[in-house]
């Protein structure tokens, strides 16, 4: 069993010695193909243009089809059928749907795209990132730009969408939209901005409160957007590639984060605290949270669907462009989830279909749409260690109609997926003019073609799941949601007991982890936030009884929220070290690395270390796992204690641990300037 003292211990002068003599010996395994390629030089933007020759496509002077006509060129499976669900003039550029606790459906409509309203470019630099003249003030005292956030209701629950609103107007590059915890949250960068609407009306009560700011606006195809709110109690965004960001969360005390390109962030909306919550990528344009709460992005690369996140994880980035990872460090990177099939680019934007409605086969799987060949892949998703490789099965939907541009899918409430379609033939942003086709766009639902009326799958809960308001249940109806198939349920679920914070359904949550058979991960995700951190941490024999859970997906989530905590008892870092030392899941080991990385420096060291020393041959193999505890390693090698050298020394059985020597020794060396 690991321990993990908290007494400072004196400096043991053996491992830097000892890695000198190794190195001045040449006997460092080289691996500097993992090192980022230099950065590229300037160059002048026409030249930049004329590399992008051929990776998007411009307008080619046709003519666009009315909403029926395209309908007519969708080809799709026998047994799937597609509605238009809103188009033109009702709505134009949809770029993201959601979904909130009262079935209402919110599209952000990106109109003002590609320049903001009032700001000028003053210079492009050699990535064609705009250099403006100022930063916009965020609303009410913007500049208006015509981005907008509308609503549309079923009134009646037939699957029509009768009932439209302009909810926000007046938006000046908005991506996004979240509807939950008390208003309606807007990524409107360089602003992340939350709408109080007490009364659930739509309508906001006073102007925005601005929660976080300094997101970049150099190239507005990649600014931050697609915001999630994750049932552990954080709101998730991401920020795309050639933009670079200094987030500052004016309602917190922390200092400003600063970072370039590509990563997926989290804000903590009562907290106040902002971090980046994994970096790397393509360009990633969409995010996507399945049923236990993994992370996954589209990206602008071709020959994959897409990344697998993990908490921590440095992926890969075209570095002369996007610019480095936040960690210099980092000596390595994941790559996006290897694939086969389709290999053109890109998939932007993805679902793992977590529901029972649509045919069994796309059932638990990834569907993600491609704007650039104009379709929707369903691809398999297929556990490799702790992370997932694909593998394409279908195109549930294609067309020939060249101005079909799918920028978003998601899983509505009723199980269908529902598709935003920019609408446009052109779709390449290397072109500066501003000759964008800004007055079409549509929503279509994609549904089985033999779906009867009056959902069968409903829980009982619920008579409907077109006509609802989860607000309306009380506590032992929303805990009764936990059962229901849909993911979207669960989670909203979860958002509302939170949002009640009742202390008799905090105490049967309690009740149901430690003696529930078995218990459910909505529960944890609830009883955690319900209880707060402090309490939570403390609560031994909970802890206990869900790191003893059969369900692997709770043990990884545990390690996961012990590791958000500021502080962590010597009692809950005991549960930790057991995990470290038993548990062969490799998703909760992944966890162990990540969360180790987070620790306190004597913990953090505890636990990577003693996972090195064991040197499972499945952890050696992993995907991800030997660069996630050489992460975790390298985050406390600052340690002015010397913890560090302490904790390799106390470990002799390291120097037969392939893990150690061939991931961990020669990067260590490296970071201490020794090769």
């Amino acid at each position: 069993m690991l321990s993990c003292d908290r007494t400072p211990r004196r400096w043991v002068p053996t491992l830097l010695p000892l890695l000198a003599m190794l190195a001045a010996c040449g006997s460092f395994r080289q691996a500097r193909s993992e090192d980022p390629p230099p950065q590229a030089g300037n160059a002048e933007v026409a030249r930049i243009m004329r590399e992008f020759a051929g990776r998007g496509d411009l307008g080619d002077g046709s003519q666009p089809r009315s909403p029926e006509a395209t309908l007519e060129v969708l080809t799709l499976p026998d047994d799937l059928a597609v509605d238009l669900i809103a188009s033109e003039p009702l709505i134009a550029q949809p770029l993201q749907i959601s979904f909130d606790e009262q079935g209402r459906m919110w599209v952000v409509e990106y109109r003002q795209y590609p320049f903001p309203a009032g700001l000028k470019v003053v210079r492009y630099d050699q990535h064609l990132r705009a250099v403006f003249d100022r930063v916009p003030a965020p609303p009410p005292h913007h500049v208006p730009g015509r981005d907008r956030v509308s609503v549309f209701i079923d009134t009646d629950g037939d699957g029509s969408f009768d009932t439209h609103q302009v909810a926000i107007d007046g938006l000046n590059i908005a991506t996004s939209v979240a509807v939950g915890r008390g208003g309606i949250w807007v990524m409107n960068p360089p602003y992340l901005l939350c709408y109080a609407d007490a009364d659930g009306d739509a309508v906001p009560d006073a102007d925005p409160v601005v929660h976080l700011s300094g997101f970049g606006l150099e190239d507005t195809h990649s600014v931050a957007n697609s915001l999630l709110f994750g049932p552990d109690g954080w709101l998730y965004g991401v920020n795309g590639s050639t933009t670079t960001a200094k987030v500052v969360a004016p309602l917190g005390s922390q200092a400003p984060l600063a970072y370039e390109g590509q990563c997926v962030w989290r804000y903590h909306p009562q907290e106040h605290r902002f971090e980046v919550f994994a970096e790397g990528g393509g360009n990633p344009f969409g995010l996507e949270m399945d049923a236990a709460g993994e992370i996954f992005s589209g990206t602008n690369w071709g020959e994959t669907r897409g990344m697998h996140y993990v908490q921590g994880g440095y992926g890969v980035k075209n570095w002369g462009k996007h610019g480095p990872l936040t960690n210099p460090y980092a000596f390595g990177f994941f790559n996006h989830m290897p694939f086969e099939g389709d290999g053109r680019r890109f998939t932007e934007e993805m679902v793992v279909y977590d529901d029972v409605v649509m045919p069994k086969r796309y059932q638990g799987q990834l569907i993600a749409v491609n704007p650039l060949q104009r379709l929707v892949i369903a691809a398999h998703k297929i556990p490799e260690g702790s992370t997932y490789r694909t593998q394409d099965f279908e195109n549930p939907l294609d067309t020939a109609d060249r101005w079909f541009r799918p920028v978003d899918i998601v899983t509505g409430p009723d199980g269908c997926l529902y598709l935003a379609d920019w609408y446009d033939t052109r779709l390449t942003h290397v072109d500066p003019r501003d000759n964008w086709h800004k007055t079409s766009g549509r929503i279509y639902r994609l549904r089985p073609s033999d779906q009867a009326e009056g959902d069968a799958t409903a829980s009982r809960v619920l008579s409907s799941r077109r006509q609802f308001d989860l607000r309306m249940l009380d506590d032992a109806e929303l805990l009764g949601l936990f059962d229901h198939p849909s993911r979207f349920f669960r989670f909203a679920a979860v958002e509302q007991l939170v949002a009640r914070a009742t202390p008799a359904t905090t105490a049967a949550l309690r009740e149901r982890l430690i003696h529930g058979e078995p218990p459910r991960l909505e529960e944890l995700w609830t009883f955690a936030r319900l209880a707060g951190r402090e309490a939570f941490v403390a609560d031994t024999e909970l802890l206990e009884a869900v790191a003893a859970s059969s369900d692997a997906r709770l043990r990884r989530w545990l390690v996961r929220l012990l590791g958000d905590a500021s502080d962590v008892p010597a009692t809950a870092v005991a549960v930790l070290a057991a995990l470290a030392d038993q548990d062969a899941d490799p998703q909760v080991r992944s966890q162990l690395a990540s969360t180790a990385k987070r620790l306190p420096g004597d913990c953090g060291l505890a636990i990577a270390v003693a996972m090195l020393a064991a040197d499972r041959s499945d952890d050696r193999s992993d995907p991800h796992l030997p660069l996630l505890l050489w992460w975790a390693v390298e985050s406390h090698a600052d340690d002015p204690n010397g913890m560090l050298e302490d904790a390799v020394a106390s470990m002799p059985e390291l120097w037969a641990s392939q893990l150690f020597t061939g991931t961990v020794l020669e990067r260590l060396a490296r970071r201490c300037g020794l090769v």
